[in-house]
């Protein structure tokens, strides 16, 4: 994947601040983390901070979420679809417009960390990707969903005991059809690539224990 990830916006740097605050989620850890992050961001790639959000789990679901009838909302289902991976700690799935009732099969699963992809209006240029957090979740519209997806996170995470990010990709259109825009499918294709050498990576430290 290389530079084509990196210098996204700050919301990539979120991610950097989940193990501060499963460590110490005192204020004074935020801020001093937050002022970090506003000098450092750009040094961050969405698949270093991957990465991090991964480190320290052995089972990760990744979902994909969307309407693949409505153009670029199929992106994250076109994703999981697309990759290759066989392992059994980690579980791909394809979950539609109601990722909600997939969360008895993550529990089951014992999901430590997932990672949902979907198209989320941004108001940034197309292709735009951002990784945020429930709480920061607030001004990202996706309109296709039953469930607000701040609600979803949170549901999940009670559900399964894990923690759940947003990889939110741009979409430049939603409207009815089949297929992903030139624009999405090039980046659909660059985050096919990372997300599986990140799982195989992790998969290899998994089985070295």
């Amino acid at each position: 994947m290389g530079t084509h990830y990196h210098h996204r916006a700050i919301s990539v740097a979120y991610l950097v601040l989940l193990n501060h605050f499963v460590k110490n989620p005192s204020p004074n850890t935020r801020t001093k983390a937050y002022l970090y992050i506003s000098k450092n961001v750009t040094e961050i790639s969405i698949e270093t901070a991957l990465k991090d959000f991964i480190k320290g789990s052995r089972r990760v679901a990744i979902l994909g979420i969307g309407n693949d009838l409505r153009t670029d909302d199929g992106v994250g289902p076109f994703i999981v679809n697309s990759m290759n991976i066989d392992s059994p700690y980690i579980m791909i799935e394809n979950v539609g417009s109601v990722p909600e009732g997939f969360a008895r099969p993550l529990a089951d699963f014992g999901a430590e960390r997932v990672i949902m992809i979907d198209a989320a209006d941004m108001r940034k240029p197309p292709g735009h990707l951002e990784l945020v957090t429930k709480d920061r979740i607030g001004g990202i519209n996706i309109s296709t969903h039953s469930m607000p997806l701040s609600f979803l996170m949170m549901y999940l995470e009670q559900e399964t005991g894990g923690q759940t990010i947003l990889l939110g990709v741009q979409p430049k259109s939603i409207q009815f059809g089949e297929g992903l825009t030139p624009e999405i499918q090039k980046v659909a294709d660059g985050l096919i690539l990372s997300l599986e050498r990140i799982l195989e990576q992790h998969i290899r430290g998994l089985e070295d224990v």
